[in-house]
């Protein structure tokens, strides 16, 4: 009886053993579940995004680089008001600016893109976007 009652005990403690073992096992996978739903939290929460950068999106590489000269053109105040125009005015404006910008040639290159500069930024003075289609690169406007 006695060599019973040790080997149900020594059976017993086995088996504890070996579910403690598959105790730590499983913490450790919970663990790991927890921390990869955490790094999905995480990338879940995006800093929302500026209208240039929503724009530039939808936008070609010459549209992007012209969105760029623009920026620069006019400054930060004056660019987010231009970027609270029509989508499709905007590229419209970009792709007129190229086509000047393309323009500008000859001995007085950098001369003519500068004045086209001025003319784009008095265009856009009081936030009209359509006198941007006017402007050329010839003084015109």
């Amino acid at each position: 009886m006695k060599i019973i009652n040790i080997l149900f005990c020594l059976f017993f403690i086995l088996l504890n053993s070996c579910n403690s073992d598959n105790n730590d096992a499983f913490n450790k996978n919970n663990n790991q579940e927890v921390k990869s739903i955490k790094k999905r939290d995480l990338s879940e929460t995006e800093k929302p995004k500026s209208p240039e950068e929503l724009l530039k999106k939808k936008l070609n590489d010459d549209q992007k680089k012209q969105l760029d000269w623009l920026k620069e053109t006019l400054g930060n105040e004056k660019f987010d008001k231009f970027l609270e125009n029509d989508e499709s005015k905007i590229k419209s404006a970009l792709d007129h600016i190229k086509t000047e910008l393309d323009k500008c040639t000859g001995e007085h290159a950098d001369q003519q893109k500068s004045t086209f500069k001025e003319v784009v930024k008095a265009a856009l003075e009081n936030n009209n976007i359509d006198n941007v289609n006017q402007a050329t690169c010839n003084n015109q406007f």
